[in-house]
């Protein structure tokens, strides 16, 4: 009864982490959930390891049990931070609680088959997206518009490669390339007159942020092989990014199309706000935040892309060190946001840091290879490697500093609780 008992508990657990790996979570967050419901249930050795592709959990019982281990495979990996949410809601309770172990089941099996928001509901996100992205960086009323039209477009086309189960690589390379091909189609019918944020706010739903933010945060818990296969991830993604916008715009400069460096306007500092809000909004709604979090979360990105466009624009600071300090920014308000609400940080994190991910630097670099202007093409994919490196270090100096300082308060606290026991014993 003992070890049959054991083996319903192992199987909870790894359910648990299993849709928690499946919708994006880091993997030190999988670990700690698998851990605390074990041991909520009195059982005193447990040993689990988790990687993007897998998750190993090995449990004993003590003396009347036997040693179990049970392997899960992990074969693909979306962004719905809603299902982390109620998963890390879920460890809460059933640690708290005298919650069952049937009743568990249940809960898990009710949290996994929730499926993210509306068809209609993500082309609004992604309307939101395009619309906001490309008038943040320059373009006119017309430009966003169409814009807004390409980043719906462009997502209807990754949903349907998506079904079709091909590789990442040229799921992402085919549906960048399509960005662009109607970018383009819109400046040479006269519909556009900013090529350049045209393309660049229709690619960034497709930038690899979650990968950068998730390699960062698994490397600070000391998951160094998490966190490089992630990092190579977003590598592999930026290389297919890369590939599909320059292979439209070497195709089109060959058809004699030129690569134009337009007038951008320059907005109001209160309307980068705006943007950056409706921006985190649009990925609230792609990565299934849940919706009393959606305010906090686009309050969270929009003062984070605020800042950046400030110290980039108005104080004249580099692009590395405006990515340095927004994503500071970013990563403190989503600790303090977690701690009001009791929720995951990932719900502030991911969405917030979106706007700020380099995909500026991507599209200038590209530009750079097509007019085979390979001095610039180093310079300004380093720029481009190096801001992204200075988002994932913003992000791990302010996480540490938050562990420090709740272990910190934690170990005052307990003091000050024997300090206190003492005194009246």
């Amino acid at each position: 009864m003992m070890e049959k008992r054991q083996k319903r508990i192992l199987v909870l657990a790894l359910f648990a982490g299993e849709i928690m790996m499946r919708s994006g979570a880091e993997i030190y967050r999988v670990e700690d959930t698998i851990v605390r419901i074990c041991r909520a249930c009195d059982i005193p050795y447990v040993e689990c390891f988790a990687t993007t592709t897998g998750i190993f959990l090995s449990l004993d019982g003590g003396q009347d049990g036997d040693m179990h281990t049970f392997i899960k495979r992990i074969h693909s990996i979306n962004t719905d931070l809603d299902k982390i949410s109620r998963i890390n809601r879920f460890s809460r309770a059933f640690t708290s609680t005298d919650l069952s172990v049937e009743e568990g089941f249940q809960q898990l099996r009710a949290i996994d088959r929730i499926g993210p928001y509306s068809l209609p509901a993500n082309l609004a996100g992604a309307i939101f997206i395009g619309f906001s992205l490309c008038m943040s960086f320059g373009g006119g009323i017309l430009d966003s518009v169409f814009c807004a039209l390409i980043s719906a477009a462009a997502y209807l086309a990754s949903m349907f490669v998506e079904k079709l189960r091909i590789n990442a690589f040229v799921s992402t390379f085919l549906s960048c390339a399509a960005c662009t091909l109607l970018s383009v189609l819109t400046l040479e019918s006269g519909l556009g007159s900013a090529l350049s944020p045209i393309i660049i706010a229709s690619i960034t739903m497709f930038l690899p942020g979650v990968a950068i933010t998730n390699a960062a945060r698994d490397m600070l818990s000391g998951d160094m092989l998490s966190g490089v296969a992630r990092l190579s991830e977003a590598l592999i993604r930026a290389i297919a990014i890369a590939c599909g916008v320059g292979a439209v715009l070497k195709v089109w400069s060959l058809a004699g199309g030129g690569l134009p460096y337009e007038d951008m306007i320059v907005y109001p500092m209160y309307m980068f706000f705006i943007f950056g809000f409706l921006t985190t909004f649009g990925f609230c709604i792609q990565f299934h935040v849940p919706g009393r979090q959606m305010a906090p979360a686009s309050l969270v990105g929009a003062l984070g892309f605020c800042l950046y466009e400030y110290v980039l624009i108005d104080r004249g600071g580099s692009v590395i060190f405006a990515a340095l300090v927004a994503s500071g920014l970013v990563a403190a308000l989503a600790e303090f946001f977690s701690r009001a609400g009791k929720d995951a940080t990932t719900l502030f994190i991911i969405p917030g840091i979106i706007p700020l991910v380099p995909g500026t630097g991507m599209y200038i670099t590209m530009t750079y290879v097509m007019q085979s202007d390979f001095a610039n093409v180093a310079e300004s994919g380093t720029r481009t490697f190096i801001t992204a490196g200075g988002i994932a270090v913003a992000l791990v100096i302010v996480a540490s500093i938050s562990r420090l300082l709740m272990a910190t308060a934690a170990r005052i606290g307990d003091a000050a609780a024997s300090a206190k026991k003492k005194g009246s014993g």
